[in-house]
Parts: structure tokens; sequence; C-alpha cells
């Protein structure tokens, strides 16, 4: 969860998805979740309409849910091997056709 001094200006909650980087030695953003509370739906006039309650402001949300690029370099950071095969974690072996490495062409 980040603190309420890095938040962005509408933003009233927000979360970052870090990744480890072996070669920055420390943990980089990879994606995001905020809570934007009504101040996005205030600015763009969107409203709920309730029987019960009245009109209201709408709350929202904003996701990057991962950044691929980001994702890739830490997935490749994290299981490069020194001959320069890259490991693939065992759960990720079903999505790679039965596959424990990536080799390079040559």
């Amino acid at each position: 969860e980040c603190c309420s001094g890095d938040l962005a200006d509408l933003k009233v909650k927000s979360c970052d998805v870090e990744a480890w980087s072996p070669r920055q030695k420390k943990y980089f953003e990879v994606g995001s979740c905020s809570n934007l509370g009504d101040a996005q739906a205030r600015r763009l006039g969107i409203r709920i309409r309730n029987k019960e309650k009245g009109n209201y402001l709408a709350h929202t949300l904003n996701n990057t849910v991962v950044a691929p690029p980001r994702m890739l370099i830490a997935f490749l950071e994290n299981n490069l091997n020194a001959d320069g095969t890259v490991s693939i974690p065992e759960p990720l072996r079903m999505y790679m056709g039965g596959k424990d490495k990536l080799v390079p062409k040559k």
C-alpha cells in the first residue's frame, strides 16, 4: 500500500504490485490499483440513481493490473541462468508445452 505522500491528486488509496530486480538489487513497480473515491466521477459527472438513497456520485477504480514489459523483465532477471538459458518455474510449464527452460538460438 502506498503512503499518502506518494498518491497522485485524485487517489484516495493505492496499492503497487512490485517485483524483485536482481540487476538493480531492489523492488520495482510492475502494476498498481487505485481507489479514486468520487473525484473522477465528480469531474466526469458520473452519478448513480437509487430510489432509496437518491442520486449520488459513483466511486471509481484505476488498475494497470500488470505492465507486460516490466513483468517480462522481472521474469527474465529472476530466472536467467549463467549459460544464457532461462528456467521456467514449475507452475508455468504447462503453458509452455512442458518445457523447463528457454534456450537461446545460436
